[in-house]
């Protein structure tokens, strides 16, 4: 497994300073305790769509790429998973696409939309605005004891830590508390059962 996910990563984009990518013989094992813990900023790409390419956020539900049956599995999946293993959830965040507000609200039973989430081929402007976003996201995990969720795109996670994900795969991201963050495992909705 571990070095199919290294094969979907991305050049690391100039962010090498602030972003330490596993190696092989790395994963760590004990990110389920790390989950468990809090403090862990869990990106997913939205679940699989109804078709591919890019729509614009301001055409109607019915116009843009929904999530497909197959997303719908994914994401009550992920949910499931969750649940069993006791991750704890703190804020749900998605971009306004329909695609991520439903996969948030099948798997996590709560979403709130932050336009700062549109995907970056979606909209040139904004963009360096939405890049600082996310990045405070990731470099600031909460402290409350639970986790960040975030359902965005592809996009925006490849431009800040250097991750390329498939629809539905996940990537945990560990804050450093110095202004950094970690790469961990990218997980697919079928691997968080196994999550240990």
């Amino acid at each position: 497994m571990l070095n199919r996910t290294l094969s979907r990563r991305t050049a690391l984009l100039g962010l090498a300073s602030v972003v330490a990518l596993p190696v092989a013989g790395t994963a760590r094992a004990d990110t389920l305790d790390r989950l468990r813990a809090g403090g862990q900023v869990i990106y997913f790409r939205h679940g699989a769509t109804t078709w591919s390419g890019i729509d614009r956020i301001e055409w109607p539900r019915d116009r843009q790429r929904l999530l497909s049956a197959e997303g719908v599995s994914q994401s009550e999946v992920i949910g499931a998973a969750f649940r069993a293993k006791g991750i704890p959830v703190g804020e749900v965040l998605a971009s306004p696409f329909a695609r991520c507000r439903d996969m948030a609200e099948i798997a996590f039973g709560r979403v709130e939309e932050r336009m700062e989430l549109l995907g970056l081929l979606s909209d040139d402007a904004g963009r360096a605005d939405r890049v600082a976003y996310l990045r405070g996201l990731l470099v600031n995990g909460p402290t409350d004891g639970t986790n960040r969720i975030v359902i965005a795109h592809r996009s925006n996670i490849a431009t800040v830590a250097g991750v390329s994900l498939a629809e539905g795969e996940a990537v945990i991201l560990h804050p450093d508390g110095q202004g950094g963050f970690s790469v961990g495992q990218t997980p697919m909705p079928d691997e968080w059962a196994a999550i240990s």
